[in-house]
């Protein structure tokens, strides 16, 4: 029961649908639904139960006096390499019968997608595997993401202590937020239709979580490695990031000799 406590002490809001998937991931077991429920009945942690008010933590008493000025990228033209945008989106699977998530960064200027992760539920444990591959793609790149700007929703999972503490403390990045939910985010909006468009029966046939994953592993190498875009010249996202690393380095030396 330890673990089902810690998921609804997480997700107050979810029903045993939801409660089923992440509790197989934390255990590494297949649950019996039917088990599950009678275990939420038995101890009182059914469906009735309500999601409990509380005190807004002191990010989101500054989030919310910063109101009007926490998108920094509305109306601005990012450089290259200056900001990412990030998301969650739901996925149906094994025949539609299951739900998944997946979260993404993706690059404004050139839509390199440097990390994605997939998993059973939109929360901070999914966020941090997909923002520590992000990490070591940028360091495998040799890139920084000091002062770079990372823009996404106000989900409660952006706003909290631990992602800040990921991004804006650890990482020493600029920290960007829509305020209109998802039309003021439409760089990763425009990543899942597109994906979702492309390889939507691949997504839905995908039989487990693990098959699901691999699904998007390949995806996300072919669409940064080999997929043409035609808004960055007809060529793939890895391409065009390359051609721009290589322009940022020799414009010292340009400059050096000009």
């Amino acid at each position: 029961m330890s673990h089902v406590r810690e998921i609804i002490g997480e997700h107050p809001a979810y029903g045993y649908r939801r409660i089923l998937p992440e509790l197989e991931e934390r255990t590494g077991q297949t649950v019996n639904h039917k088990r599950l429920r009678r275990l939420l009945s038995e101890h009182e942690l059914g469906l009735a139960r309500q999601v409990s008010k509380h005190s807004p933590s002191p990010a989101e008493e500054i989030l919310g006096d910063a109101a009007g000025q926490l998108n920094l990228v509305e109306g601005q033209d990012p450089g290259p390499l200056e900001a990412f945008s990030t998301d969650f989106t739901e996925l149906s699977y094994a025949g539609g019968n299951r739900k998944a998530y997946l979260m993404a960064a993706a690059r404004l200027e050139s839509k390199y997608v440097p990390g994605w992760a997939v998993g059973p539920s939109a929360n901070r444990k999914l966020a941090m595997r997909c923002w520590e591959q992000v990490r070591e793609r940028m360091e495998s790149l040799g890139e920084d993401l000091d002062e770079k700007i990372i823009h996404h929703d106000l989900d409660s999972v952006y706003t909290s202590y631990r992602w800040l503490e990921a991004t804006l403390l650890g990482d020493e990045m600029r920290v960007s937020y829509s305020e209109n939910g998802a039309k003021g985010n439409p760089w990763i909006e425009s990543l899942w239709r597109r994906t979702k468009a492309e390889i939507g029966s691949r997504i839905t046939e995908a039989s487990s979580l693990p098959a699901l994953r691999t699904v998007f592993d390949e995806r996300f190498r072919y669409y940064n490695q080999e997929r043409r875009h035609s808004s960055i010249g007809q060529i793939p996202p890895r391409e065009h990031l390359g051609q721009t690393l290589d322009t940022l380095e020799s414009e010292p030396q340009i400059a050096a000799v000009s």
